[in-house]
């Protein structure tokens, strides 16, 4: 698998080519999302991006908006994965259209199983501290319908969250 690594961090980026030992891997690294996008502009071919949301100058939700942008206009794009810090920043990854997004500190078994299941066009499973559009539109669709009470889209929320209080069932 052919990836495109984002990240002004080489730390992340250690996690995330960690994350993947035993995979057959090749990547390229750059430093901003501008030049994640030039690549790709320039005809770059990739399995799948991950983009580091706190990427200077723009960030990763800039990254997987021009991306997805580029895939409406009809160029063929790689899915996105964007490594978020806060829980409450996954309604600009919404926004962003970001295939899947992780919170950080990133799990290796969590990563690599998005990874895969993307890169393979397979669903992503639900995973603690992992997201997907495809989850958040169905627990949005169960709470119009009135199927999902409020305290049920709580546990939902904090479904990975290890300080989350226990909730008897």
């Amino acid at each position: 698998m052919n990836l495109l690594i984002v990240s002004a961090s080489s730390r992340l980026t250690h996690q995330v080519l960690s994350a993947l030992v035993g995979e057959d891997v090749t990547y390229t690294e750059v430093r901003t999302p501008q030049r994640g996008l030039a690549l790709l502009d320039e005809g770059e071919s990739f399995d799948l991006v991950l983009g580091d949301n706190d990427t200077h100058p723009t960030g990763g939700f800039f990254l997987a908006r021009e991306i997805k942008a580029r895939g409406h206009m009809g160029q063929t794009m790689p899915p996105v994965v964007l490594m978020i810090a806060r829980r409450q920043d996954t309604y600009l990854a919404r926004w962003s259209e970001a295939d899947a997004w992780v919170l950080k500190p990133i799990d290796p078994f969590d990563l690599a199983e998005v990874v895969s299941s993307l890169v393979e066009r397979r669903a992503v499973r639900a995973l603690p501290g992992v997201w997907t559009a495809a989850q958040a539109e169905e627990l949005e669709g169960a709470q119009r319908q009135g199927a999902l009470t409020s305290s049920g889209a709580q546990e939902f929320a904090e479904r990975d969250d290890p300080d989350a209080p226990m909730h008897d069932q």
